[in-house]
């Protein structure tokens, strides 16, 4: 945290050399997108009574599906649907939940257990043992490698195809606030104990880049296609990270800082959880375009791989709204 005078004179500095990357980005993209829009409009409301709080939720691309973790239990829901969600009990307490779902597959870190989630069931197959309790996980877009930061610092690899288990000696990863992979050749990581995201070449794990933070990390995830998405304690922004080359690209400005947020696949839109707004969905260039506390306070939030529908887990009232353009 920056406090006294010298900690205001380095939150100026800091805050002007963003602006001068942001004004040499322009914008992610070069063209408007062909559809515009966003998911905005309440089509469903899933129920979560019998399961238990809905605090993360990541949907998968290929499927319709929407992985909800709630407590000790996985609810699986069917967004093109929005019927009750089926339960996959795994009796661990969920930490994190991979975005990939290569070859019909999706990742669950419970504690020193990783899961593999057969989408078609679904259903739980027999876990991967870690030997240590794990934070975050990532799976490569390939599927077939996944990265678990544990809670001693150590990275673990997991080849998903033999089920193989290895410490990656080349790589820790400090004070572990969020990790995950960019494509198949990068991978990121919020480095606590420093104060920056780190990105990471998968060939030999040598450091691409650095981009400093003014707080910890509140969450890090893949965003469009070539970036990263980042929301900071004491930032008011969603970041956007490149990861050919580690350079914070562009920023999503909102009234306050988010709690939760996600991406558009197009990176126009951003939506957010703002503590005096509830759901906030800003366009690129800034203007707020949706304010809502209708959906209460959403603690996740995660859009479909097409862009056309977004899932908002709502803690407080144990439910989850799916919302379409």
């Amino acid at each position: 945290m920056l406090t006294g005078s010298g900690g205001l004179i380095r939150s100026g500095l800091f805050m002007t050399s963003v602006l001068a990357v942001l004004m040499a980005a322009g914008c992610i993209f070069d063209s408007e997108p062909e559809e515009p829009g966003f998911p905005s409009q309440l089509d469903a409301t899933i129920s979560f009574q019998a399961i238990g709080d809905p605090v993360l939720c990541k949907c998968m691309s290929g499927s319709g599906l929407a992985l909800v973790a709630a407590g000790t239990s996985l609810g699986v829901i069917d967004i093109q649907s929005g019927q009750s969600p089926v339960e996959l009990a795994l009796g661990v307490e969920i930490d994190d939940i991979a975005d990939s779902d290569a070859a019909g597959y999706a990742w669950v870190l419970a504690d020193s257990l990783l899961y593999p989630v057969d989408l078609s069931g679904p259903s739980l197959e027999s876990p991967v043992r870690l030997g240590g309790g794990g934070s975050f996980v990532t799976v490569s877009s390939a599927g077939n490698r996944a990265l678990v930061s544990m809670n001693d610092d150590s990275i673990t690899l997991v080849d998903l195809t033999g089920m193989q288990v290895t410490t990656l000696a080349e790589l820790q990863i400090r004070a572990c606030q969020g990790m995950a992979f960019g494509g198949d050749e990068t991978v990121y990581a919020a480095l606590g104990s420093e104060g920056v995201i780190a990105g990471y070449e998968t060939e030999n794990w040598t450091e691409i880049g650095r981009v400093s933070v003014p707080g910890d990390v509140i969450d890090l995830f893949p965003g469009p296609s070539g970036y990263i998405c980042v929301i900071v304690n004491g930032s008011n922004e969603l970041w956007f990270i490149r990861t050919s080359d580690c350079k914070l690209y562009s920023m999503t400005t909102f009234p306050e800082t988010p709690l939760a947020a996600a991406s558009m696949p197009d990176g126009s839109f951003a939506y957010a959880t703002c503590a005096g707004s509830g759901l906030m969905v800003v366009a690129e260039n800034g203007q707020i375009e949706l304010r809502s506390q209708q959906f209460g306070m959403p603690s996740s939030i995660d859009i479909s791989p097409d862009g056309s529908r977004a899932v908002l887990c709502s803690t407080d009232e144990r439910r989850v709204y799916v919302l379409v353009k």
